[in-house]
């Protein structure tokens, strides 16, 4: 389903889906730091912030309205999942307050961590 905003411009969920006759803004990201070093609780703190205030700009701004929104975070190993999940424990509750964390580990699929433009010109 395409999602359509007003104003245009500002930050936008990457997709909608229908669970059990609600609709669900779905936001995606990564938490990672180029060449695989180690993601800290800072590094956490500002990827939920910066994600967490586009999601709230984007539940304002979208034509469609829904009844939440997840944040899916795709994680590269299993020490990210604690950091973030500390990062997210001590951020402020307006922050979150209609958003469901949902994080994936997927240690053996280093594909989604790597840029594939960048492995096309090598």
């Amino acid at each position: 389903m395409e999602v359509s905003y007003f104003p245009e411009g500002g930050s936008m969920t990457d997709y909608v889906l229908d669970i059990f006759g609600k609709r669900i803004g779905v936001s995606v990201t990564r938490a990672m730091k180029k060449n695989f070093e180690q993601f800290t609780i800072e590094n956490a703190t500002v990827l939920l912030r910066k994600k967490l205030k586009g999601i709230n700009q984007s539940s304002k701004n979208t034509m469609i309205k829904w009844h939440k929104q997840i944040l899916h975070v795709w994680a590269f190993e299993d020490n990210a999942v604690d950091v973030l999940l500390i990062a997210w424990s001590e951020l402020e509750s307006y922050l979150k307050s209609n958003t469901v964390l949902v994080v994936t580990v997927a240690t053996k699929s280093k594909e989604l961590f790597v840029d594939q433009k960048a492995l096309k010109n090598i």
